[in-house]
């Protein structure tokens, strides 16, 4: 995938990793639980053979409730499958808690050799020197990555290197109530701000009972909005062209942020603050017409809205702005640094089948996700799944067709929870009645600090 981007010598870096993932642990306010660990600079080279003559890999991951059932459900297929290896997996927590923890195990005994990140990892994982070029071992074990979305290789590629395998992918979706909206006129959902603040005026003239929207602030929809707007999140091309050095959002989420005032000035909008759950819960109780979210909570909420139809839409853009689409977000696999023969070639015996279309396929009904291969979507499985249940290729459609470039690559930033977490502290602000413009310049100054000091320890 050619585009041009400056190179950066990330395999030059690896001496500071050390520096850098200590810098992360610390940014990420992890308690004090490591005392039993190894020591920080221990080289991961041995098999971890099992019992039973098979070669362990551990596999650190972030899935919990049933995604935790289906990941585990995966894993025991890939066991059962050959008879060589043998993948033991794990829970560590939120995403940033794993990357922590491996962060402060430094690729010692008994840490990962594979990690499940979330996008927002990505650099901090590659500064850190810990995880191996995931082309490099396409490369060396000859995986066919053919059939891996481009729109996903996109984000996960840096200077023409992929660090992280897609495995679990998401993006930013509107739920509505279908029959609300139905019943209001609103037959066909409005792909604008103008659209929708038009329809939410329609359900509130025919429906007294509900409040048409429903907005929690949410960090990785604000950016990804900004990307669906044609914006980058960060300057020098999200991250891309060089490595970043200041946010580039002002204008698109200024846009945002007003539309959504003007909503709740208007009395459509009912705010939750930061609180996701009650969101949903909102919305699944016909307290509000509609939402935002990830389209990872998909299944959850339609099979919760018991009493009414759920409808599905793609992120919406201000009235005369083409999308731009989004990046592919979610969680990806890295591979640990350091890792011995057999366990590298494990690893990516794991991946092929982690990756495979009938698995991906499988994976996506049983989750909320979507495959990250095209051959999956090609599968009875996931046609049978989208039949039964359209609303769940919306999201997939939203990303497939995404442009691919420099913009829906997506932001690259070590910085990036700090960054949406300071937009969601600005609408939280917005919505208790701040101006706008002070409160996009006070996210812009905290996030601008937060790049400027991590940007201190990294390598030119």
């Amino acid at each position: 995938m050619a585009r041009g981007y400056k190179k950066r010598n990330y395999r030059s870096m690896k001496h500071f990793g050390k520096r850098i993932a200590a810098l992360a642990v610390s940014a990420m306010t992890l308690v004090a639980s490591f005392a039993g660990c190894t020591a920080s600079g221990t080289t991961q080279s041995g098999s971890s053979s099992a019992d039973s003559g098979k070669v362990q890999i551990q596999f650190w991951h972030s899935m919990s409730g049933n995604t935790q059932e289906a990941l585990d459900t995966l894993v025991a297929g890939f066991n059962e499958s050959q008879d060589q290896y043998e993948v033991v997996a794990t829970n560590q927590g939120s995403y940033d808690e794993s990357t922590g923890k491996f962060f402060n195990m430094a690729n010692g005994d008994g840490s990962a050799h594979i990690i499940q990140i979330g996008e927002q990892n990505l650099q901090s994982m590659i500064d850190s020197g810990m995880i191996a070029s995931v082309s490099d071992l396409i490369e060396k074990h000859s995986f066919d990555d053919s059939d891996l979305l481009e729109q996903e290789v996109n984000f996960y590629t840096v200077d023409e290197d992929m660090w992280a395998m897609p495995f679990n992918c998401s993006t930013p979706v509107v739920y509505y109530n279908k029959t609300v909206f139905d019943a209001a006129g609103v037959t066909e959902f409005p792909t604008t701000f103008e659209g929708i603040t038009e329809a939410a005026q329609q359900v509130a003239e025919s429906n007294s009972s509900i409040t048409p929207v429903g907005m929690y602030a949410y960090g990785y929809a604000l950016d990804q909005m900004v990307i669906n707007m044609g914006g980058y999140v960060i300057n020098n091309e999200n991250g891309r062209a060089d490595r970043a050095t200041e946010v580039a959002y002002q204008d698109q989420i200024i846009q945002i942020y007003n539309w959504i005032k003007d909503l709740q000035d208007q009395g459509l909008l009912l705010n939750y603050g930061s609180d996701e759950t009650n969101t949903i819960s909102g919305f699944t109780q016909q307290q509000v017409g509609m939402f935002i979210a990830s389209s990872a909570s998909c299944r959850n909420v339609i099979d919760s809205a018991t009493d009414f139809e759920v409808g599905v839409a793609n992120l919406p853009v201000p009235e005369g702005t083409e999308p731009e689409g989004v990046y592919g977000g979610g969680g990806a696999l890295c591979a640990a640094t350091g890792l011995s023969e057999e366990v590298e070639a494990g690893v990516m015996e794991f991946f092929t089948y982690a990756t495979s279309p009938e698995v991906q396929a499988t994976w996506a009904v049983s989750t909320g996700y979507f495959p990250i291969c095209n051959g999956a979507y090609d599968t009875d499985t996931l046609k049978t799944s989208y039949e039964e249940m359209p609303q769940l290729q919306v999201a997939a459609d939203q990303l497939l067709n995404s442009n691919v470039n420099s913009i829906t690559a997506g932001p690259l930033l070590s910085q990036l929870p700090q960054l949406r977490t300071d937009l969601q502290t600005a609408l939280e602000a917005v919505f208790n009645g701040s101006d706008v413009e002070s409160a996009v310049a006070q996210a812009v100054e905290s996030t601008n600090s937060a790049i400027a000091s991590a940007n201190q320890g990294v390598a030119e």
